[in-house]
């Protein structure tokens, strides 16, 4: 079961930013003014640095704090339970992801067949530019709004835990396990019918990734070569195609058709029917009664 974001992300004043919730974990986009901050991480937690940040003072576990300047792109990884000291002297942006330690694990041991496993201590200042891609994925999700798009949001927490795992973690020289292909039929089935009996509920990739029989890596890459498009693509047409068919068939409110479509709100149905469909459900309902 995740750990709620409150408390994997407890480090982290509330005031920064607004936090989501994924199934491993969860993250914040924060910008903050000069300040400070110390903390014993109550999770794995990633900083990737999205402004430049000159002058940072660092103290990884208690010892000598080390002055350094960082530019965008920077990578800071803080393991679980492990005690962090940071001051900058400049405002900054950045995304802090909280991993939660038996979901990374888990991860772990679906892609690499190895459920132990420990973060190596990062150089300051270094430099991730795959890690800084993901990290503006994450970043345009926040500069959208209250982040609203899980399955989206988890698929990017996912691809995001898989790459840290390999790249900075004892695991990074087994080799992934390997799977080539689309789901079978079989998996596909599963998949379909699970999402269309859960379409209001949060639908995790670890949870469609598990019903294919897959990591939730592999399954990314698999379901896209079979259906074409992503899972949260195909998740949110299928929303938005409920949606519809609840708003010119029925008469239950458009915030009731909302939360049974799976959108967090009126508000975030209607941004994504106009988006994706150039319409809106009240310009549906009125073009229903007006026939």
């Amino acid at each position: 079961m995740v750990e709620p974001v409150a408390s994997l992300l407890s480090s982290i004043p509330d005031e920064w930013r607004a936090k989501f919730e994924g199934s491993g974990g969860g993250g914040t986009r924060t910008l903050t003014e000069p300040n400070s901050i110390k903390f014993n991480a109550p999770s794995h937690m990633a900083l990737v640095l999205l402004t430049p940040q000159p002058g940072g003072e660092v103290a990884p576990n208690p010892g000598r704090k080390t002055v350094f300047s960082a530019p965008a792109g920077t990578v800071e990884i803080v393991p679980c339970n492990a005690e962090l000291f940071a001051r900058w002297k400049t405002s900054k942006e950045n995304l802090a992801l909280a991993l939660a330690p038996e979901q990374l694990s888990r991860l772990a041991g679906l892609e690499f067949d190895a459920e132990n496993l420990e973060f190596r201590i990062l150089a300051a200042g270094d430099v991730d530019e795959k890690a800084l891609l993901l990290a503006n994925l994450i970043r345009d999700e926040f500069r959208a709004g209250k982040p609203s798009n899980y399955p989206y949001l988890d698929s990017l927490l996912t691809v995001f835990s898989t790459y840290l795992l390999r790249n900075y973690s004892t695991v990074r020289d087994r080799p992934a396990t390997r799977h080539r292909g689309g789901l079978t039929l079989k998996a596909w089935r599963d998949v379909q019918d699970y999402i269309r009996a859960n379409i209001g509920e949060r639908l995790s990739i670890e949870r469609l990734a598990s019903l294919a029989g897959l990591s939730p890596s592999h399954f990314l890459r698999a379901f896209k070569q079979t259906v074409g498009r992503s899972p949260h693509q195909y998740v949110l047409a299928a929303r938005l195609e409920l949606a519809e068919h609840l708003v010119v068939t029925t008469d239950i409110s458009l915030a009731r058709i909302a939360s049974i479509a799976g959108f967090a709100n009126h508000s975030h149905l209607t941004a994504s029917m106009r988006r994706h469909r150039f319409t809106t459900p009240t310009a549906l309902r009125r073009a229903r009664i007006a026939r």
